[in-house]
């Protein structure tokens, strides 16, 4: 399959603040969205919160105003309804926010690091929020490594402000020119505390102030961190970062949502057969699923035969001692001591069987 290339048009950005943005891991972009726009932002993502407007394949993660490592998990967006949220994720999948996503500078970024003979795909969009006298610390870390179950690291992460992020709110503090370290641990992401005190030292730290509607590209290995906010207004920002489109996940071996160009690329035999196999066992295992639920029905059916033959033996041991019962010789017609003793002979043989039945069927 071959992959379409990105028309960007002309150079949105010059070869000059490119090469600024190599040296020091990130780039100004200057305002993305008008201010109309801006504000439908900020009310489509608040609405995704409270659940005013419902998208199924949003979700909605608390912000508990406490350390990064307690946060608790992303819930469907149903679960939620609080503008005390620390991000809304699956904005790709929003037509207001994917529209900003497909803008002629994100084309030009994405083109740049990944190259016009491939298209693009997002690995995820969301807006990030420090709400109001609150916000989570999140520590020093880079975006990228072998927690994130990538074929190959993602590059391009565009972050852009929905309120005025500033040193006083919160706002995201870098360390410039340390994606030139590349990853610090193949791991990725969290930096250990040994890291951080090498790699982070306090007079090296800088604050990126960015106006609201107004975006900035970060290298993903430029280690970043950001605080929380004392303020009483809240600070979100929209961040997306992108992908060459033939990235997969290594654990399922999919690729990600295309937004840019028109292909993901080759297929290839292994993954489909992996692929293929993996259904198999799904429907295997719904078809197990199905028989232990069969096997539930029949053990009810046999609990009910069991209750229903231990009253019928029991009353007929009731019936066999009432006939047995001492009185006048008028009282028992003939025969009736071997009639007794026949049916309780026939009723307590019958809920034998039927016990022996049901025990063998548990086992």
């Amino acid at each position: 399959m071959t992959t379409a290339r990105i028309d960007s048009g002309p150079a949105l950005i010059s070869d000059e603040r490119w090469d600024q943005y190599f040296r020091q891991g990130f780039l100004h972009l200057g305002a993305l969205v008008d201010a109309d726009e801006l504000q439908r932002l900020r009310d489509r993502v608040d609405d995704l919160a409270l659940g005013r407007v419902l998208n199924p394949r949003v979700q909605v993660q608390a912000d508990t105003g406490g350390r990064y490592e307690d946060l608790p998990d992303v819930t469907a967006q149903a679960a939620a309804g609080t503008l005390r949220y620390r991000k809304v994720q699956g904005l790709e999948t929003d037509e207001l926010f994917r529209a900003v996503l497909r803008g002629p500078v994100l084309a030009e970024v994405a083109e740049h690091h990944y190259g016009r003979h491939t298209s693009a795909s997002l690995f995820r969009a969301m807006v990030m929020n420090k709400p109001a006298a609150q916000g989570t610390v999140l520590p020093w870390h880079q975006d990228g490594g072998d927690v994130w179950a990538l074929d190959r690291d993602p590059l391009v992460t565009i972050w852009m402000a929905l309120d005025d992020a500033t040193a006083a709110n919160g706002c995201v503090e870098v360390i410039p020119g340390s994606h030139r370290l590349g990853l610090v641990s193949a791991q990725g992401s969290t930096l250990s505390d040994q890291d951080a005190q090498r790699f982070c030292p306090e007079d090296q730290v800088r604050p990126l102030e960015v106006p609201a509607g107004h975006a900035v590209l970060m290298h993903n290995w430029l280690i970043h961190r950001s605080g929380v906010n004392p303020t009483p207004t809240p600070r979100r920002a929209f961040t997306a970062c992108y992908l060459d489109s033939r990235t997969r996940n290594i654990l399922t071996g999919q690729h990600f949502p295309l937004i840019l160009g028109s292909s993901t690329g080759p297929s290839h035999p292994y993954l489909d057969l992996l692929r293929e196999e993996h259904a198999a066992q799904q429907a295997s295992a719904r078809s197990a699923a199905e028989y232990a639920l069969s096997l539930k029905a029949e053990n009810a059916v046999l609990q009910d035969s069991i209750a229903s033959a231990t009253e019928y033996a029991r009353s007929l041991e009731a019936e066999v001692a009432r006939l047995r019962a001492p009185g006048p010789a008028a009282a028992q017609p003939a025969g009736v001591s071997e009639l007794s003793s026949a049916l309780a002979k026939a009723g307590l043989q019958r809920g034998r069987v039927l016990l022996r039945r049901f025990r063998s069927a548990e086992q």
